[in-house]
């Protein structure tokens, strides 16, 4: 049984960046299709801000007809006007993948950090790192957002590669 390619849009949500990174995976190799970050200025109403997240990861759905979004899981922050900004972004690409007919999965921080670098507490960069490996890139992703989507999608890609072998069985 072959294993069907799979196109998968990591974002890691924020209000002022959301990082965002496309990677096709088939078999047992993963590559980067695109990658970057979707900003807003402080200075815009926050209602402004949102809308832009959600245009930008529609249209980033609609150039790469991703079959899947994962998003980083919301988590409870000292600081809870972040939270709350980091939850509205997380809502506005959500809601774009939604209109868009793509289901979403959802990671914790945690959990991307052990999928990823195989330490549940392992620093941004080490997760950059491993990306980077992961994907074989000749440059570590930047900023450190771009580097925590593409940890999310490939967090996905190995959730949806035990899936696929659970269902062989």
């Amino acid at each position: 049984m072959t294993i069907a390619p799979r196109r998968i849009l990591g974002v890691d949500p924020g209000l002022a960046i959301t990082g965002y990174g496309v990677i096709d995976a088939h078999g047992q190799s993963a590559r980067l299709v695109a990658s970057g970050v979707i900003r807003t200025r402080p200075r815009e109403d926050r209602a402004q801000r949102l809308r832009l997240i959600h245009d930008g990861v529609a249209a980033l759905i609609r150039e790469h007809a991703p079959g899947e979004l994962a998003i980083e899981q919301q988590f409870v922050a000292e600081n809870v006007r972040s939270a709350m900004a980091i939850g509205e972004a997380r809502a506005a690409a959500m809601i774009a993948a939604a209109c868009a007919g793509i289901p979403v999965f959802e990671f914790l921080p945690t959990a991307i950090k052990e999928s990823v670098t195989g330490h549940g507490g392992a620093p941004k960069e080490q997760v950059a790192q491993m990306v980077m490996i992961h994907l074989a890139l000749a440059e570590r992703p930047h900023p450190l957002d771009v580097s925590d989507a593409l940890a999310i999608a490939l967090t996905r890609l190995a959730d949806a590669r035990l899936e696929d072998a659970i269902a062989r069985r």
